[in-house]
């Protein structure tokens, strides 16, 4: 859009005032061949296309957020074992009573 930017003295094509300005020479001479603006103007024109901005992506769709991957919990020490589901604690033997076995 712009070919180069450089410095020199002349009249603001925004406001007009004499002095320092910048100049844009443009790529594609259409009605002018160069624009330049004071600092201030530039500084106007910074704050336009940051307005433009915030309105381009206030009118975009907003973005999904992806789902995050889920993670494993932490292994922690393993728990000491569960007692017998009976409640009945055996100490090595058979889990045969006694006297149905005969050998009483």
């Amino acid at each position: 859009m712009f070919r180069e930017i450089g410095i020199a003295t002349g009249h603001c094509d925004f406001c007009g005032d004499y002095g320092t300005v910048a100049l844009l020479a443009v790529t594609k001479p259409k009605a002018f061949e160069h624009v330049q603006g004071c600092e201030r103007c530039w500084r106007a024109t910074g704050r336009a296309a940051d307005l433009l901005r915030v309105v381009r992506l206030g009118k975009a769709p907003k973005a999904k957020h992806t789902p995050k991957a889920s993670r494993s919990r932490r292994r922690s020490d393993p728990k000491p074992a569960a007692g017998h589901p009976s409640g009945v604690e055996h100490e090595g033997g058979t889990t045969v009573p006694l006297a149905a076995s005969g050998l009483s």
